[in-house]
């Protein structure tokens, strides 16, 4: 078989290069980016130029702490304490219940408390004498002719005989014996009846300063101031109702 010729075969052409595309720029988002920059920026320089105005650069006024308060520290307040009422220690102000001789024993009291003892004699009755030299002796009569009448103001001494005295024998006298032996407290009081008596004690309790006083008219009077030693008798402090004897 005769060999035919070769047929030449045509040479492929190289690829023609294509051109990259390039991406398109995003302008939306450039925009976005720059329209928030603004806002940014226009508020940062709005609460700048905000942070100068007078209503906004106050401060929030400090509150005085109340006189009433102690400071601790700046952060702690600590209140004082209420304060508080003691109420009176004497509960036997008025241990009766007789408002007319309640009233008088606030005056007897008022007149021992203010060493006017002639106080007491706003409630103690003016008596009279018949002066006896021969007969007991009476204070008032001394010097006195027998028969002549005298008044004044009784003053009675415990398990003792008592005695009369003018106005001022009767002060000197009450003074002397309590400026002697007192101070004297209210220990208490006892009414029965027509009948009543006011009990003062010394701190020793061996000295009384005793009232018996009889209701008269409305009132509260006595005759004799009692005065002198308790002699251990335990009936003052007690209040037995045996000092109601002393009323006359």
């Amino acid at each position: 078989m005769k060999n035919q010729p070769s047929v030449p075969q045509p040479i492929p052409s190289a690829p023609t290069p294509t051109t990259p595309v390039k991406p398109a720029f995003p302008w939306g988002i450039a925009v976005l980016m720059i329209v928030v920059t603004a806002i940014s920026v226009g508020t940062t320089l709005f609460l700048v130029k905000g942070s100068s105005l007078p209503f906004l650069s106050q401060t929030k006024p400090t509150l005085p702490v109340p006189k009433t308060a102690i400071t601790d520290t700046p952060t702690n307040v600590v209140s004082s304490p209420a304060s508080v009422t003691i109420p009176p220690t004497n509960a036997l102000a008025c241990d009766v219940s007789d408002n007319t001789f309640c009233k008088v024993l606030a005056d007897l009291k008022t007149a021992l408390s203010a060493k006017n003892y002639a106080g007491f004699l706003a409630y103690q009755n003016l008596q009279s004498v018949t002066c006896d030299p021969d007969g007991m002796f009476v204070a008032i009569c001394e010097g006195e002719a027998k028969g002549t009448v005298k008044q004044g103001y009784g003053i009675g001494y415990n398990q003792s005989e008592g005695t009369m005295v003018n106005k001022n024998n009767y002060i000197t006298s009450v003074s002397g014996y309590i400026n002697t032996n007192g101070p004297f407290i209210y220990r208490g009081s006892l009414v029965s009846g027509d009948k009543g008596v006011a009990v003062f004690l010394n701190g020793k309790k061996d000295h009384l300063l005793v009232f018996p006083l009889r209701r008269t008219d409305g009132t509260w009077r006595m005759n004799s101031l009692i005065l002198g030693g308790t002699f251990a008798d335990n009936s003052f402090d007690s209040l037995s109702n045996s000092l109601l004897d002393f009323v006359q």
